[in-house]
């Protein structure tokens, strides 16, 4: 293959097609009709001698060849669009761009949905749209460019030398019960907070945390249900005198809008950090360099 046969618009549309997925979407994205963008993926099967992608119902998944291909794109289109404006500012208000975050329900709360209220006004033409959080994908998902974006509040995400990590804040496990609750009444003591039947969320901060730091006084927690997510058990505990443990910057926000009151926890707080990562191939893409910036600024609020 020669660079001269190369269509720059082909890489454009085998971008559009690693984002969304769709030929119909891809077509909508770039103002083109669906039968062109079938044809430029016909070409690009023949350039790279791949299928690209196959059908899985009403979507397009990329094969491995697409998926090795999609940083690198990534890097292609930013540094032509960049070469193509040298002279001019970003201005967000003006883009016109898609991004994809993987969270937990607590990161899509706390900072996705935040964020798409502020995009609102001042980039309405750039979105942001939450994706499931599954820790096993996430790092090729970043590299593949199935999400632009992964917050994690687990630390269960390793770095690697592709992917760039940000620290957002520093959070902690806080217990929340409705009000009337017994332990209301009194700090309660390690005993009496082991003996309480407790509720923990999946795809949340690791509750063994808490049990570990309780294990350290020589006290255990007796009783814990696993429940799908925070509303889930939310509507528990305003039902029962069940404890519910969740990261602090999620139960502020549960707390102020349903009757809930924090229980003092008896030990030393369990604190994680919450960070955004994305891959390296992004770093220059001012587009995404302004979002990490609104990201952070966001973080700080969620602080406060």
């Amino acid at each position: 293959m020669h660079l001269k046969e190369v269509d720059a618009n082909l890489l454009v549309t085998l971008d559009a097609l690693l984002v969304d997925a769709s030929v119909t979407r891809a077509a909508e994205r770039l103002g083109r009709s669906p039968s062109a963008i079938s044809h430029a993926l016909a070409k690009l099967r023949e350039l790279f001698d791949d299928e690209l992608f196959v059908r899985a119902g009403q979507r397009l998944v990329p094969t491995a060849r697409a998926q090795e291909l999609a940083p690198t794109v990534h890097v292609i289109l930013a540094g032509m669009e960049s070469l193509l404006r040298p002279n001019k500012p970003f201005d967000p208000s003006l883009t016109m761009r898609a991004f994809a975050a993987a969270s937990s329900e607590a990161g899509e709360l706390i900072l996705i949905e935040p964020l798409r209220k502020r995009l609102q006004e001042s980039a309405p033409s750039v979105r942001v749209d939450w994706a499931p959080s599954h820790t096993e994908s996430l790092l090729d998902d970043l590299r593949n460019g199935r999400c632009h974006f992964v917050i994690d509040i687990t630390g269960e995400s390793a770095e690697t030398p592709d992917i760039r990590a940000a620290k957002l804040f520093d959070d902690e496990l806080v217990t929340l019960a409705r009000l009337g609750h017994p332990l209301l009444e009194q700090r309660p003591d390690a005993d009496g907070f082991g003996a309480a039947e407790h509720i923990a969320v999946h795809g949340l901060p690791s509750f063994h945390s808490l049990e570990g730091r309780l294990a350290q006084s020589g006290r255990a927690i007796q009783q814990v249900s696993l429940v799908s997510s925070a509303l889930v058990g939310v509507m528990t505990t305003l039902g029962s005198n069940a404890l519910l443990t969740l990261p602090g910057s999620l139960a502020r926000h549960l707390e102020r809008q349903f009757d809930l009151a924090r229980i003092p926890q008896p030990m030393d707080p369990v604190t994680f950090p919450v960070r955004l990562l994305w891959h390296t191939s992004y770093d220059r893409d001012e587009c995404h360099q302004w979002l990490r910036e609104e990201f952070a600024s966001l973080a700080q609020g969620s602080t406060a």
